[in-house]
């Protein structure tokens, strides 16, 4: 039984490259610093390193380290084939019902994220074929009509554009 305990540790060491709170040992983690209604900051360390210090406009009180589990904020260390350093996706809800997606850069030097955007209703991501996809909502530009019958349009993003 030991060993197996062992090993689950050994496994979970492996696969947790992203942590809740900064712990010098691993690859990437981060802490809250500030958050709120309308805006948090987090600190991003890289080992025992800080990384940079990030402001954004929405809520981070309820981050999680997993988009599926119900909650206001998701913070996701992603790896696509473009982008073998890894990008930090944050995903936040800013306002009454907006949506809002970050996303950091980890080969940047920039303290400002690399992409970020704010659907009225929603903002999410998924990985399709080793790229990372956004999708967000936004008000039609023609309004309700024939071709916009709800009054808003569904938008996909590739990062980092092709």
């Amino acid at each position: 039984m030991t060993n197996f305990r062992y090993l689950g540790l050994l496994i979970s060491a492996f696969c947790l490259n992203l942590n809740a709170d900064h712990k010098p040992d691993a690859d990437w983690s981060w802490h809250i610093l500030s958050g709120g209604i309308s805006e948090s900051r987090i600190s991003l360390y890289r080992r025992d390193q800080p990384f940079g210090i990030y402001n954004f406009s929405c809520d981070l009180t309820d981050t999680s380290e997993d988009s599926s589990t119900e909650s206001n904020a998701s913070l996701n260390l992603v790896k696509i084939d473009s982008r073998p350093a890894g990008l930090l996706v944050i995903t936040c809800n800013t306002g009454a019902h907006a949506q809002q997606v970050n996303i950091i850069d980890l080969s940047s030097t920039s303290n400002l994220p690399a992409f970020s955007v704010t659907g009225s209703y929603i903002a999410d991501w998924e990985i399709q074929d080793g790229e990372l996809w956004i999708r967000y909502d936004q008000p039609c530009a023609t309004g309700v009509s024939v071709e916009c019958p709800d009054g808003f349009e569904t938008i996909f993003v590739q990062y980092p554009s092709p």
